[in-house]
């Protein structure tokens, strides 16, 4: 089965202190093995395309779980750290990859 990736940018950051909370929240999904931190951190250059100021990559069991994770009640309770509108704290994309 092939593995599923989200690849994650982010463009702009308005609160630091609120993601930092949702960033520690995610921590304990990780560390249950729910994903795989690839990498993650400070984007180190843009070579096409608007600039980012971070980034991860984050590696699923398969392509389904990285579609559905996003859902997730586990997820979903980490990420309603960010309130109602996630654009209010931070700008990003989160695409969703089959591995090869």
């Amino acid at each position: 089965m092939k593995k599923g990736y989200w690849v994650a940018h982010v463009s702009s950051l308005k609160d630091q202190e609120l993601f930092q909370e949702y960033v520690a929240a995610t921590g304990p999904l990780a560390e249950r093995g729910d994903f795989r931190f690839l990498c993650v951190g400070p984007v180190q250059g843009t070579l096409e395309g608007d600039p980012m100021i971070a980034g991860a990559v984050l590696e699923f069991e398969s392509l389904e779980k990285a579609k559905s994770y996003y859902y997730s009640e586990d997820y979903q309770k980490a990420l309603s750290i960010l309130g109602e509108n996630v654009k209010d704290v931070v700008l990003r994309n989160i695409a969703v990859i089959e591995g090869t």
